[in-house]
């Protein structure tokens, strides 16, 4: 017993926080020199809906333009995000590397897990496993458009 409580101190948990369970909401913004947009999943019982939205500066604010939106079993983003490692990306800040001239930021956070909150950011330096969540997200709205 003092052994699994001092591998939970340590970040080494027998299993209760090393994978993704449920998924409560999702946003991920990105912005470059094309402008801003964001990847926004709202869960409703088993199911989820994932938007995608380009943001306009418009009579001095940004609007949410809706672009694409799809609704899909919550279990598939979950298991995407698990494939992606997405619980390591808590606490990640991608600092900009200096051989790069312009690129794209980020800023993703998510609750999951009954209210554990997954922050992480960057500019032009990403964590392992975000290009294909990405792609992932994009393929979803691709195949399904509402």
């Amino acid at each position: 017993m003092v052994f699994a409580m001092l591998l939970g101190l340590f970040g080494c948990s027998t299993g209760a926080n090393r994978a993704i369970t449920s998924l409560e909401s999702m946003t991920l913004t990105q912005q470059g020199m094309r402008g801003t947009t964001l990847h926004e999943i709202t869960v409703k019982e088993e199911k989820s809906e994932l938007c995608f939205y380009r943001l306009v500066f418009s009579n001095g604010e940004d609007t949410r333009v809706l672009e694409k939106r799809t609704v899909c079993d919550t279990q598939v983003i979950i298991d995407c995000m698990n494939t992606c490692g997405i619980l390591r990306w808590n606490g990640f800040h991608g600092k900009h590397p200096k051989t790069v001239q312009d690129g794209i930021l980020f800023r993703f956070s998510a609750a999951v897990n009954g209210g554990v909150e997954i922050h992480a950011d960057g500019s032009a330096n990403f964590p392992k496993g975000y290009n294909d969540f990405v792609r992932f997200l994009d393929q979803l709205l691709t195949e399904s458009v509402h």
